[in-house]
């Protein structure tokens, strides 16, 4: 798999457990918005990074996801992070 696949099915796996766990729509979450404009705030944020860790043993230190990301910036993060794991 290229690196740019890896990212995309990343990108499908953060934003279906995003709509799964907060019941916010994957369409939304798909459409460039930012999780300040979707309602997602930090402690949102943070309970993501508990189940990211959880689910897909990645680990994020508190302030990496902010709520001025994208959906994609988020991905980017969590992408370096799953590459160090």
């Amino acid at each position: 798999m290229t690196a740019l696949s890896v990212e995309f099915s990343l990108k499908h796996q953060v934003s279906g457990l995003i709509s799964d766990k907060f019941g916010l729509d994957e369409a939304e979450l798909l459409s460039g918005a930012t999780f300040d404009e979707l309602d997602i705030d930090s402690l949102i944020l943070v309970e993501l990074s508990l189940i990211l860790r959880k689910e897909m043993g990645i680990v994020l230190v508190e302030g990496e996801l902010k709520s001025s990301f994208t959906l994609d910036e988020a991905v980017t993060v969590i992408a370096a992070k799953a590459d160090q794991a």
